[in-house]
């Protein structure tokens, strides 16, 4: 678990440095097609990110390992969020109420993704 909390903060800095340098790009307008556009386009990568990282373990332990996997993210970007402006000057003031709900979108995808998939059957290796 303990590599998955890594990985969580991995995705995290990513993410924020990412934004740090383009997010202006990304948040260049707050208007409902350009929000539904965000999240129509977030929700593939953040089910291919809870898959491929989740994919090794148990059903019974899948939602606790999505949980250290986003913890990281979701505490660092209570920071971020309180001061979006400083952290984020590059992207406008305005978009700071889409910017925290992307955030929410993307980690509760993961979470759920982690409670309901099914993974498909892989027969055991033959001995």
């Amino acid at each position: 678990m303990k590599k998955l909390a890594i990985q969580g903060f991995l995705i995290w800095a990513a993410a924020t440095i990412a934004l740090r340098l383009g997010g202006q790009y990304v948040f260049r307008s707050t208007r409902t097609v350009t929000a539904i556009f965000l999240l129509v386009i977030s929700l593939p990568a953040m089910l291919f990110v809870a898959i491929a990282l989740l994919h090794d373990y148990r059903a019974e332990r899948r939602a606790l390992a999505a949980i250290v996997l986003v913890a990281p993210g979701m505490l660092l970007d209570t920071v971020s969020s309180i001061w979006f402006s400083s952290v984020f000057p590059n992207i406008r003031a305005d978009a700071s109420g889409l910017f925290g709900g992307w955030l929410l979108f993307c980690n509760v995808v993961v979470l759920l993704t982690a409670a309901v998939w099914v993974p498909a059957f892989r027969p055991a290796p033959s001995d």
